[in-house]
């Protein structure tokens, strides 16, 4: 599994990622408690730099659980 240091210091395996809108969003997991779960976006900058964000309101975040949930539904019916 992949983890990562988000700016909170805290660790988080990767969960899902998923393109919306030509945006990439990801789930991420905290590796001491899988209770807590947090969303972010990918920027990428011109000079192929790219880093995670905070996603910017409310109806962003329920369209990215609202797909996530989608496509977590949609594997579960494939196996």
């Amino acid at each position: 599994m992949k983890t990562i240091v988000l700016d909170d210091g805290i660790e988080y395996v990767i969960i899902k990622e998923i393109v919306i809108n030509n945006i990439k969003y990801t789930m991420f997991s905290n590796i001491n408690d899988p209770e807590d779960i947090c969303l972010r976006k990918t920027i990428t900058e011109a000079d192929g730099e790219s880093y995670y964000i905070g996603l910017d309101d409310q109806k962003e975040v329920e369209l990215v659980i609202m797909h996530m949930g989608k496509d977590f539904l949609k594997e579960l019916n494939e196996k």
